[in-house]
């Protein structure tokens, strides 16, 4: 049931979350030709969307409890974990299976693994499963450590997104009223001006990782879309004019679009964030002719998307491997055929597994 009491799913989010996923799939496809062609700049901006959507939600589930929580935190890390565990197959799949790609190619070109190298190996590959990278347990983030780069958006979430609850649940008056409008602009302000945008994911500042303070920003922002939402939905000046809305709704998912596409730097980084927040606000306030959407085939795609993200760059990464200097757009279409097949196939096993589980229980 969403906020204006329907119990019709917006899978018009369906389809944006499928149509954020497949932006970041196009970001990392420069993997194909090994990083000589790169399209779509800014995609990274996408992933700050899926930051906003699960901030949203995270909150929207903590503001409909019947019952006061009696331990926030613990419950704010069982809901976290509940969540990650979802991704669990598909990440750890997406994962190991790029070890297992550096093994065969160090042993189809005559090289060698000591034990000091293979340990090595085995404890980066242990901190990704875990989701524990950001914690700056495997040291500076870069591509020899941290293999299946994606993933640090699971790793950020797994840190920020029980402080957002807690906050939530703990401090209502003051998160409502103030944290959620003021402090992220101020993280996302000072990460420009530290990092020349608020993108990075890569940088320790101290012991915190960028990628954390830009998860815990993003997050926050969903939270006031969440409430944002709900504010547009009992406007009677918008709620009356649908159509005004949804061309509103509309017209910044396309600006927001067109940054992704010609890529953007800086402060308009910073604007972008806000431009796809007005959209979301307005497409989850139920009073926009997009929430009217029931195309069931878009839930699929909506359920897709996730692992889809986990997957991607280790399938890229065997594609690029096992075709050489291939057609950059054939590339694409092979990763994102093995992408939807690999996906079926791991949802299929996880009900199978589960529905033998609860045969034998």
């Amino acid at each position: 049931m969403n906020d204006n009491g329907s119990t019709v799913r917006n899978r018009y989010i369906d389809l944006l979350r499928f149509l954020f996923c497949m932006i970041i799939f196009l970001h990392h496809s420069g993997h194909v030709t090994r990083g000589e062609i790169t399209i779509l700049p800014s995609g990274g901006l996408a992933a700050d969307a899926f930051f906003m959507l699960t901030g949203y939600y995270a909150i929207r589930h903590i503001s409909h409890m019947s019952s006061p929580v009696k331990n926030p935190m613990g419950y704010s890390i069982r809901y976290t974990l509940k969540k990650l565990l979802k991704t669990m197959p598909y990440m750890a799949f997406g994962t190991v299976i790029v070890y297992i790609l550096e093994l065969v190619i160090l042993g189809l070109t005559g090289g060698s693994i000591d034990l000091a190298d293979m340990s090595g190996r085995l404890r980066c590959m242990l901190s990704e499963l875990t989701l524990l990278p950001l914690t700056g347990i495997m040291g500076p983030l870069d591509p020899l450590t941290y293999r299946n780069a994606p993933m640090w958006y699971l790793s950020a979430l797994l840190l920020a997104l029980p402080i957002v609850m807690y906050i939530g649940i703990r401090c209502k008056d003051i998160f409502r009223n103030y944290i959620i409008w003021f402090i992220p602009p101020m993280l996302q302000g000072w990460m420009v001006a530290r990092f020349g945008g608020v993108l990075p994911w890569q940088d320790f500042v101290g012991p915190v990782s960028s990628a954390a303070i830009r998860g815990f920003s993003s997050l926050l922002m969903g939270a006031g879309i969440y409430y944002a939402s709900k504010a547009i939905a009992d406007n009677k000046t918008l709620s009356s004019r649908p159509m005004v809305a949804t061309v509103l709704e509309l017209l910044a998912l396309v600006i927001f679009l067109c940054n992704v596409v010609r890529g953007v730097h800086g402060y308009e980084e910073l604007i972008s964030l806000y431009v796809i927040a007005l959209s979301l606000a307005l497409a989850l306030s139920g009073i926009t002719y997009t929430s009217r959407i029931t195309w069931k085939p878009l839930e699929f795609l909506g359920t897709l998307s996730l692992p889809i993200y986990c997957l991607h760059w280790g399938i890229y990464r065997w594609v690029a491997a096992a075709f050489g200097q291939l057609n950059y757009y054939i590339g694409i279409v092979i990763t994102f055929v093995l992408c939807i097949i690999t996906a079926l196939l791991i949802m299929y096993a996880v009900r199978l597994i589960t529905a033998k589980r609860i045969k034998v229980s």
